[in-house]
């Protein structure tokens, strides 16, 4: 009796010491200490669900700051621009001396810096024969005479060149006024520079001015023709180069058949440069493609374009 009253009291002191020192908490307790058995009111529903956690809120995406605008200089070229226009308005509704003066004064500024740009520029161009126009184009009376005549002379050399090669086609109707004056203008050519001239006629009849034809056999067709007079270059064995649809000047048509023999490379490069003056010292589409390769540094770009200019004068 005594050991076996002595064995229970050790196990009785072994599981209630801890509980009372609140050193464990029994199976049959709910998590916050409470027995299950003082919650007895609670009947099968003792189940109580956890407390719902907070959906965690994202935080805003930071957006970069803009890049803080430096300030232009108190009275630079920059500053007028924005300045000048408000100097104005509070000149005008406010009309005060000071507000008048400010912003006359800015006017007289921004002059004074086009005068100083407008005289430097004049010294670099006198110093530089690349940006001398003068050297293109004449200035003066008697050099610009004497540059335009080389002009015409070089068209008629062309004119002249191009007859050797290449022909005209000349389509008309028998109806149309136009083609009488037009076919005064193309014999006119044809005596001057050579041409060897075939009229064409679209309604199977001829001029009373035109002294020899041939009538049409679908060529109108295939050059697509609309209307008449039409002339046609013809370079054998494959140009056939529409240059005027309608009457048109002698001179007017003596340029444009240089264009069209320009195109076609039907005009020897040294002739051709004597016709195209205007293109003396004028950069090409592939050295400004070469300057902008050197990026922004205006010294590199510079020096190249006038190596391009070299020996285009």
């Amino acid at each position: 009796m005594n050991k076996m009253g002595s064995w229970v009291r050790w196990l009785y002191a072994v599981a209630i010491i801890p509980l009372l020192m609140g050193l464990a908490v029994p199976a049959w307790a709910d998590p916050a200490g409470q027995p299950f058995f003082q919650g007895k009111e609670e009947g099968w529903f003792w189940y109580k669900d956890p407390k719902e956690r907070p959906v965690p809120v994202p935080p805003k995406p930071q957006l970069p700051q803009p890049a803080k605008q430096k300030e232009a200089e108190p009275l630079s070229v920059e500053w007028l621009k924005k300045q000048m226009p408000v100097l104005l308005d509070r000149a005008i509704d406010n009309p005060t001396r000071e507000n008048v003066e400010a912003y006359l004064y800015a006017q007289r500024l921004a002059m004074d810096k086009s005068q100083r740009f407008a005289e430097m520029s004049q010294r670099v161009v006198y110093s530089d024969p690349f940006l001398d126009e003068n050297n293109r184009v004449p200035i003066a009376s008697f050099a610009k005479s004497s540059f335009l005549n080389g002009i015409d002379q070089a068209a008629d050399a062309g004119l002249k060149h191009l007859a050797t090669v290449a022909g005209l086609w000349v389509f008309f109707d028998s109806r149309c006024q136009h083609c009488r004056v037009h076919a005064e203008t193309i014999e006119a050519m044809r005596k001057k520079h050579g041409f060897v001239v075939k009229y064409i006629s679209l309604d199977g009849k001829g001029l009373p001015n035109i002294p020899a034809w041939v009538p049409d056999l679908g060529q109108s067709g295939t050059l697509n023709v609309r209307m008449t007079p039409t002339t046609v270059l013809v370079a054998p064995p494959n140009h056939f180069l529409v240059v005027s649809q309608g009457m048109m000047a002698q001179t007017q048509l003596e340029e444009r058949m240089l264009v069209a023999a320009e195109s076609e490379e039907l005009l020897p490069q040294e002739l051709l440069a004597d016709v195209r003056r205007y293109d003396r010292g004028v950069l090409k589409a592939e050295d400004t493609r070469a300057a902008g390769a050197d990026g922004d540094d205006p010294v590199a770009w510079v020096k190249l374009l006038k190596d391009k200019l070299k020996g285009r004068y």
